[in-house]
């Protein structure tokens, strides 16, 4: 049974959890911030990540923690791009949105090798003007 939008505890893939302890090395960053980032720029991603190409071996993450106090923009984000691919929000969400996560994850962490790198992954229309 899918566990849809309601579930309490986010399960990483292994390798993607020695990437964010990595990325956290790098940046001092949270995984947390880390995880968000790295939703959000799967996101962008034309085709939908593929979920059976991670296992749930890697880190745990308590929900709220992960996503604090913006948790229903980000679940709103994710249901959003499942309508958009046709796709059913509630019964695909748990599984589409930790694949966005380990594939954010992945992407990113060959993007970043300090603070300032952040920067780079934001798509330029929404950089503020120089």
């Amino acid at each position: 049974m899918s566990k849809g939008s309601n579930f309490n505890r986010v399960k990483l893939d292994k390798g993607v959890t020695n990437r964010l302890r990595n990325l956290k090395g790098k940046t001092g960053l949270s995984r947390n911030y880390l995880c968000r980032l790295g939703l959000c720029y799967s996101l962008r991603e034309p085709v939908p990540p593929s979920p059976a190409e991670y296992n749930s071996e890697g880190q745990e993450l308590d929900r709220y923690l992960l996503l604090g106090d913006d948790a229903p923009m980000y679940v709103a984000l994710v249901q959003e791009r499942l309508i958009e691919e046709d796709r059913d929000p509630e019964a695909e969400f748990y599984d589409q949105f930790v694949a966005h996560i380990n594939r954010g994850v992945e992407q990113i962490s060959g993007r970043i090798s300090d603070p300032s790198d952040i920067y780079d992954l934001i798509p330029g229309d929404l950089k503020p003007d120089a």
